[in-house]
Formats: C-alpha cells, sequence, structure tokens
C-alpha cells in the first residue's frame, strides 16, 4: 500500500491548476478593462447630464464676464469632456474622463450646443434638433480589450440609450 502521489499525479494535478489560473488571470484583465469602460461610460452620462442642467438654469461660470447664457457648449479635448458658456472663454468644467490614453471619445456632431431655459440640442444659432435626430457620444477602449460604449442623446437633450 503506497501513501503518496507519484510524480505523475503531481504533474497533471498543477498543470490543471495552471490552465485554470491562466484562464482566470485572462477573464479578470478583461472584466478590470470593461470596468474601465463602464466607468468612463458613467461619466460621460453625467457631464452631459451636468451640462444641461447648467442650460436650463442658465447658470453662468463663476467668474465669467459674460451677461446672459444662451447656450452651453460641450466638446472633446484629448480624453476631456469640457464644457463652456456661450463657446468662449468661459468654462463650466473640463471633467477628465480616461487616466491614460487606453480609451478614446469620439463625439458626434461635435461640438453640442445646449440652449439656454430648456437644455434641447441646437446648433450655434439656436435651431433646435429635429425629431429623430441625435448626437453620439463613443467611448472607445483601446487596450487589452478592444470593445465600445454608445452614449445617445436625443434632441430634447435626454439620454436615450446606453450600451
Amino acid at each position: 500500500m503506497r501513501k503518496g502521489f507519484s510524480l505523475m499525479e503531481l504533474i497533471v494535478a498543477i498543470t490543471a491548476v495552471v490552465i485554470i489560473s491562466g484562464g482566470s488571470l485572462i477573464y479578470l484583465n478583461n472584466f478590470n478593462s470593461r470596468q474601465k469602460l463602464e466607468k468612463a461610460k458613467n461619466e460621460v452620462i453625467s457631464s452631459m447630464k451636468l451640462a444641461q442642467s447648467y442650460a436650463k438654469t442658465r447658470q453662468l461660470p463663476i467668474g465669467s464676464p459674460d451677461k446672459s447664457l444662451e447656450y452651453v457648449q460641450v466638446q472633446i479635448s484629448g480624453t476631456n469632456l469640457v464644457a463652456g458658456a456661450n463657446g468662449i472663454g468661459s468654462t463650466f468644467f473640463s471633467k477628465k474622463i480616461a487616466e491614460s490614453n487606453e480609451i478614446s471619445l469620439d463625439l458626434s456632431p461635435s461640438p453640442l450646443y445646449f440652449w439656454n431655459g430648456n437644455g434641447k440640442l441646437t446648433d450655434m444659432n439656436g435651431v433646435v434638433f429635429g425629431d429623430g435626430e441625435t448626437a453620439t457620444m463613443t467611448i472607445t477602449l483601446k487596450a487589452d480589450v478592444d470593445d465600445s460604449r454608445r452614449v445617445t442623446i436625443n434632441s430634447l437633450g435626454q439620454i436615450l440609450n446606453y450600451d
């Protein structure tokens, strides 16, 4: 009667553990990358809602030389989402969406304008988007897992769907 494991049994057991561990590490890495993408998407959504809120309440940035707010302009600057009053100089916020260059942002059309008082999407002259017209922000993860999320905003400024 033996009281131990043979060398072959140990090799098979260790190989099985290594294979399972390797698969779980790959899954965990993909999971972490997708979490970064979800965090960036949530940052974009909250920033868009904040910019629209500024437009609805006709707030001007602190220290703004402007006398009144016509619109809030939202645009992309690298990995930052920037919202400014009347499109010149005065900035409400510049929100860094990603800590590194592993996430890219694309806004179509760019820039976006939320009109004062109602927060609807408009062009620079205040012409409201028509029914069915939307703006889209695409957040793309370039590292590890090639994946993206899309945030769609309708002409009323409402976030319709995001994936």
